[in-house]
C-alpha cells in the first residue's frame, strides 16, 4: 500500500522542484542570507507542493479519461488515465487518493504557515504565481490544452521555484538591511539568481518537448494542443538543441562574475552534443526509443543543476555566515534528492544500456 502512495507522487519528477528550490537557497547563502532550518522548510514545501500537484493531475486525468473515453479498467494506460497507474491498476481507490491529496495539502499549508511567519505575507505573491502555473497546467485554465503548457513548465520549474526560495531565505534571514517591506518582490532579485532560474527553466522547456514527441498522437486525440501537436516533431526535435545552446551561453555569462560556474560547463556541453545527435537521428525509431528510455534531457537537467549547486557550494563562506551552514544546506539538498534519485537509478536513467528494452511509460508532470 505504501508503495502505491509513493508511486502516486511520481517521485522521478520531484527533483525538478527540490533542485530548483535548492538552487535559490544556495544563491541566497552565497550572498550572506542563511538560515538552514528555514531552508529545510522551504525545500519540504517545494517537495510537498509538487507531490500534491502530481496527485491532483492524476485525479483530473483519470476523470477526464473516464468521462470522455469510457472503457474498462483493464484497458491500456493512455495520457488521460492517470500516468502512475495507481487508479487504473486499482492499487488505490479514488477515495483514498482524494484523502491523500487533502493530507498533502494540509501538510503544505502548515509548512507555508511557518514560512510566512518568518518571511511575511508578501510571500503569498510567490505562492499565487506558482499555483497559477502548477494547477493551471491541466486544470482550471488548462494551459497545456491551449499551447501554453511548455511555457508554464518553464516558469514554474525555473523562475518561480528558484526565485521564491531565494526570496524566502533573503527576506527571512533578517540580514537584508535594504528590505523596506515593499510588496515589489522583483526588486529584491538580482540578475544572477534570475539567470540561474532561466538555466533550469529552459532545460525543462526542452525536456518537455522531447517527452511530447512520444505523446503526440494521444495529445492530439485528447484535444491537448501542445506546441508539438501544433508544429510537429520536426519542430520539437530542434527546441532542445536551441535551449542547450542557451544554457551554455548563460553559464559562460555567469562564469564572468563567478568562475566556479565553469564546473557546470562540461555537463552543459555534454547536453548540447547529445541533443545535437538526437536532433539529427530522432527519425530512427530504435534510436528514438533508446533515448526516450534513457530520458537524456531530464538526466542532463539533473547533472547541470547539481553541478551548479556544487559551484555555489564551493564559494568562500560569506561574511557573517556560520561555516557549518554550508554543509547543513548540502545535507538538505541530498536528502531532498533521495526519492527521485532512488526511482531514477532503479529505472536505469543514469546507467548506459547498449540494448535497452521498451521503456516504461513516464508521464510529464
Amino acid at each position: 500500500m505504501s508503495s502505491a502512495y509513493f508511486r502516486l507522487i511520481r517521485p522521478h519528477w520531484t527533483i525538478a522542484s527540490t533542485l530548483a528550490a535548492t538552487a535559490g537557497i544556495f544563491q541566497a547563502w552565497s550572498e550572506g542570507y542563511s538560515r538552514p532550518w528555514l531552508a529545510a522548510v522551504v525545500i519540504a514545501a517545494a517537495f510537498t507542493s509538487h507531490a500534491f500537484m502530481e496527485v491532483w493531475d492524476e485525479i483530473k486525468d483519470f476523470q477526464h479519461y473516464r468521462n470522455e473515453f469510457p472503457a474498462e479498467s483493464s484497458d491500456p494506460l493512455t495520457l488521460f488515465s492517470g500516468g502512475s497507474g495507481v487508479l487504473t491498476g486499482r492499487r488505490l481507490r479514488m477515495e483514498s487518493v482524494r484523502r491523500f491529496f487533502w493530507t498533502l495539502l494540509v501538510v503544505y499549508a502548515v509548512l507555508l504557515g511557518v514560512i510566512i511567519s518568518q518571511v511575511g505575507w508578501r510571500f503569498l505573491l510567490c505562492v499565487a504565481v506558482g499555483f497559477f502555473f502548477l494547477f493551471g497546467y491541466n486544470a482550471v485554465v488548462k494551459l497545456s490544452y491551449n499551447g501554453l503548457g511548455e511555457l508554464a513548465n518553464f516558469v514554474a520549474f525555473g523562475p518561480v521555484l528558484v526565485c521564491s526560495a531565494y526570496l524566502a531565505l533573503r527576506l527571512g534571514s533578517g540580514a537584508d538591511v535594504t528590505d523596506t517591506g515593499s510588496w515589489n518582490l522583483v526588486a529584491s532579485l538580482d540578475l544572477q539568481v534570475v539567470a540561474v532560474s532561466v538555466v533550469l527553466g529552459v532545460i525543462w522547456f526542452g525536456s518537455l518537448h522531447v517527452q511530447e514527441m512520444l505523446d503526440l498522437e494521444e495529445d492530439a486525440a485528447g484535444g491537448k494542443r501542445t506546441l508539438v501537436v501544433r508544429y510537429g516533431r520536426e519542430y520539437a526535435a530542434r527546441v532542445p538543441w536551441v535551449t542547450a545552446i542557451v544554457v551554455v551561453g548563460l553559464l559562460c555569462g555567469l562564469a564572468v562574475d563567478r568562475p566556479l560556474y565553469l564546473v557546470a560547463l562540461p555537463a552543459a556541453i555534454l547536453h548540447a552534443v547529445e541533443t545535437f545527435r538526437f536532433m539529427r537521428r530522432w527519425r530512427d525509431h530504435t534510436y528514438f526509443m533508446r533515448k526516450m528510455s534513457d530520458f537524456f534531457v531530464y538526466r542532463n537537467f539533473v547533472l547541470i543543476g547539481s553541478s551548479m549547486l556544487l559551484a555555489t557550494a564551493l564559494l568562500p563562506t560569506p561574511p557573517g555566515v556560520d561555516p557549518v551552514d554550508r554543509w547543513l544546506l548540502v545535507a538538505c539538498a541530498v536528502v531532498s534528492f533521495l526519492p527521485a534519485a532512488f526511482w531514477l537509478s532503479g529505472n536505469g536513467v543514469f546507467r548506459w544500456r547498449r540494448h535497452p528494452q521498451e521503456p516504461e511509460r513516464i508521464d510529464a508532470p
